[in-house]
């Protein structure tokens, strides 16, 4: 099932219209398994398979040549290595809002990866809904299996070699909702996240990094 563009919120609209010519990767995924420690004031998004959550979701290569890797409902718990796993910090708190820095880690059926870093802001407009608007940076697809190929554990796959393409970065966002915890007031687990992000190269990301100079002023002059 494509899930891309579930996440439709004025960021994404907003860095997707500038820059939308240039996505050359895109994946989107449901039901992750959403955790805050308010110790460590982590907030985690993993994979998962249990009573409650079943992550599925996809990753696609837009530009030739064109694929897009399959994962399957409860991909997390088959014999493959496939996984997803993303860890993005929450400080600088100030009322509902507050910034993010982590690293987003996308592991195929193979064991080939796809890694970024992540940073941006996390904000709530209440009733437990929570944001989180970012950027990706250092984008890179490693083809750990030598296979050539990123393999979806549900099926599909598509080149992995993306040498043609020079500094990719990208945007990303993330919701999730979970009422009487406050804004990362306290831990909770097994909170349903969804997240949706696309990736491009030079001269492109210099478009997302100009729109989301423009959303943190406006966040600013507020």
């Amino acid at each position: 099932m494509k899930i891309r563009g579930i996440l439709a919120v004025g960021a994404l609209a907003a860095l997707a219209g500038t820059a939308s010519a240039d996505v050359i990767l895109t994946w989107g995924f449901t039901e992750l398994n959403g955790t805050y420690n308010s110790i460590t004031t982590e907030f985690t998004a993993k994979a998962e398979n249990n009573g409650n959550l079943q992550t599925t979701g996809d990753v696609s290569r837009l530009v030739a040549t064109t694929g897009t890797a399959l994962f399957q409902d409860g991909f997390v718990s088959g014999a493959d290595s496939s996984d997803y796993q993303m860890n993005i910090n929450v400080f600088n708190k100030v009322g509902n809002t507050a910034q993010g820095a982590g690293s987003v880690v996308i592991t195929d059926a193979n064991g080939d990866t796809i890694y970024a870093d992540i940073t941006g802001d996390w904000i709530s407009p209440g009733f437990g809904i929570v944001y989180f608007n970012g950027l990706l940076s250092n984008v890179v697809v490693t083809d750990n299996s030598s296979d050539g190929t990123f393999d979806g554990p549900g099926g599909g796959s598509f080149s992995s070699d993306f040498s043609a393409y020079s500094n990719l970065n990208g945007a990303l966002v993330q919701l999730f909702t979970r009422t009487g915890v406050g804004f990362f007031n306290t831990s909770f687990s097994n909170v349903t996240t969804l997240v949706s992000a696309n990736v491009v190269p030079t001269p492109g990301s210099l478009a997302l990094v100009g729109v989301a100079g423009l959303l943190a002023a406006r966040r600013r002059s507020r």
